[in-house]
C-alpha cells in the first residue's frame, strides 16, 4: 500500500519488518517475496548496491524453493538491478575512455580494471 502512496520510507520500514517476521517464522516463500520487494524499492531509489543484495537473496530463495517461474523473476529483477549497478560506469567509459573500452570488449576486464591495463 505505501508503495503505491509513493511513502518510500514508510514501505521500506514495514518491507523490512516483514522480512524478520517471515525470518523468523522460517517461511521461504514470504522471505523471498520480502527479499524482491525490497530489492525493487532500492533499485527505484537508485541504491544498487542494496537492490542486488536483496535480489541475490530473492534469487537464492527462489531456487531453494524450486518455483521455476519465481526463479525467472528473480533472475530477470537481479539482472536489471546488477546492470543498473555497472550503467554510470559504463557510460563514463563509452563517453570519456575509448581505450578502457576497447581493453573492456578484448579482454572482458570490469572497467575500473580496464582503465589500468
Amino acid at each position: 500500500m505505501h508503495l503505491r502512496l509513493q511513502d518510500s520510507p514508510a514501505a521500506l520500514t514495514f518491507l523490512q519488518s516483514f522480512l524478520q517476521l517471515a525470518q523468523a517464522s522460517g517461511k521461504p516463500q514470504a522471505q523471498a517475496e520480502a527479499c524482491c520487494s525490497l530489492g525493487v524499492l532500492y533499485n527505484q531509489q537508485g541504491d544498487f548496491a542494496n537492490a542486488v543484495q536483496y535480489l541475490e537473496r530473492f534469487f537464492e530463495l527462489a531456487r531453494s524453493i524450486g518455483d521455476k517461474a519465481l526463479l525467472d523473476k528473480a533472475r530477470t529483477y537481479l539482472g536489471i538491478a546488477r546492470g543498473n549497478a555497472v550503467l554510470p560506469a559504463y557510460m563514463h567509459v563509452v563517453t570519456h575512455d575509448l581505450d578502457a573500452l576497447l581493453r573492456w570488449k578484448t579482454r572482458r576486464l570490469p572497467f575500473s580494471d580496464s582503465a589500468r591495463a
